[in-house]
């Protein structure tokens, strides 16, 4: 490659030729950042998204079943929905579930807090009757006299409207001898609890209109589940906030699962430091890089053989990742550098505006310091000994690429309307 360039060696100018390339395999965008543990359920996961589309299409699918029927898809025997259809109300269902769920847990610990705020301490006196005027209710608790077991039962009580508040609140003076730190904390568990059984409360209405919804789009049209589903969005985000309190299930969504078009990310490179091979090279490396910088870089036949040691010409070793190519590089307007130590100067080494450099002949050994670019003119990435590539492709297409490389053996390499200059 530019080695050989810098040596003269192999350089036979041809005319530039613009070859279609292979359509990039994985998603277009970022890479993505893999799971610690990939999700157990994500045979078959899907986003949101895609679940309601799917919804949609069965619902379309089983239109004119007769009016009535239900939009959902109806349970197999095995528990599953029938002929594999996705639920359009998933998403409202989890998410008032999990609201359900925290509101319980949250009631719970109020309960348990309350009953150590109002147990009577060792000698403690109980609080006083209230006169005849004050309306203390006929269950007063010399023992609770802030009222914290009325909020609790009202706690337990459904509202009769969505936005009901209790009757009884308790009271904010904490009484001479009480266990301020306990009552305190039954005061907030008190006010969580509520706000949660609140929280579950709209989440179950979202649920129960966007049922309702789905009903009558069925009945009116024959079914179709999937625009019911999509209408009910807006319900999803009320209760978005009932979801983020409760637990995540455990078949979360997989940021790997594969797009409609079966394509998966690429994922992104994680940082690691590695120990490394030592390598023997088939001769010293200088002691600096060079560097190319091209708008394209396709590596056809790539094999990633990992992080390895070499040896430069001063005796240090660095580190640097290892590359072989078997079936040929391109390289679109080739533009390799390289500082001379002695002079302080750059040397440049460039091919026609607009060519393809190509190495052939043979297989060739990259010694790769960091690799930067566009994979498949898509995903931002850049690799070095301490960001593997995360997986190895047999053909990797950069755009817009830079490349600061140790070393490299082996290939014929022919580069059209080759020129050198040198700058400061």
């Amino acid at each position: 490659m530019p080695t050989a360039v810098l040596m003269g060696m192999g350089l036979t100018p041809t005319l530039a030729q613009a070859k279609p390339q292979p359509k990039n395999p994985f998603q277009d965008g970022p890479c993505v950042t893999q799971p610690d543990e990939a999700p157990k359920d994500d045979e078959g996961a899907k986003t949101g998204k895609d679940e309601s589309k799917d919804a949609g299409k069965d619902g379309k699918d089983k239109a004119g079943n007769g009016k009535g029927e239900s939009a959902e898809p109806k349970p197999d025997e095995s528990g599953g929905t029938g002929g594999g259809a996705e639920d359009p109300l998933k998403d409202l269902k989890d998410a008032a579930k999990k609201a359900k769920e925290a509101a319980e847990k949250a009631a719970d610990k109020a309960e348990k807090l309350v009953k150590k705020a109002t147990e009577p301490a060792d000698g403690a006196k109980p609080a006083p009757e209230p006169s005849p005027s004050e309306d203390s209710g006929d269950d007063f608790n010399p023992w609770d006299p802030l009222g914290l077991g009325k909020a609790l039962k009202d706690l337990f009580t459904p509202d009769e409207e969505e936005g009901t508040e209790p009757s009884d609140q308790p009271s904010e003076e904490v009484p001479e001898g009480a266990d301020k730190e306990a009552v305190e904390a039954a005061k907030k568990a008190l006010a969580d609890a509520k706000a949660k059984k609140k929280d579950a409360a709209k989440a179950q209405k979202a649920l129960d209109e966007a049922e309702d919804k789905a009903a009558d789009k069925a009945e009116d049209s024959g079914g179709e589940a999937g625009d019911a589903a999509d209408g009910s969005a807006d319900k999803a985000d009320e209760a978005g906030k009932a979801e983020d309190d409760a637990e995540p299930s455990p078949g979360a969504e997989d940021p790997m699962a594969p797009d409609e078009d079966g394509k998966k990310p690429f994922p992104c490179p994680v940082e690691k430091k590695v120990a490394g091979e030592d390598e023997q090279t088939p001769t010293v490396l200088p002691n600096q890089p060079w560097f190319l910088k091209a708008s394209s870089l396709t590596l056809k036949g790539l094999d990633y053989k990992g992080v390895v040691n070499v040896k430069q010409a001063d005796g240090k070793v660095k580190q640097v990742l290892k590359f072989t190519v078997d079936n040929g590089t391109d390289i679109g307007d080739l533009h390799q550098t390289i500082v001379d130590q002695k002079t302080g100067k750059t040397i440049h080494v460039e091919a026609a505006k607009g060519s393809t450099s190509t190495i052939r002949g043979g297989r060739t050994t990259l010694y790769t310091e960091e690799l930067k670019g566009n994979l498949f003119g898509l995903i931002p990435i850049t690799f070095d000994p301490e960001h593997e590539p995360p997986i190895n492709v047999p053909l990797a297409i950069f755009t817009d690429v830079t490349v600061r490389q140790a070393g490299q053996f082996g290939g014929d390499l022919t580069v059209p309307g080759l020129h050198t200059y040198i700058t400061d």
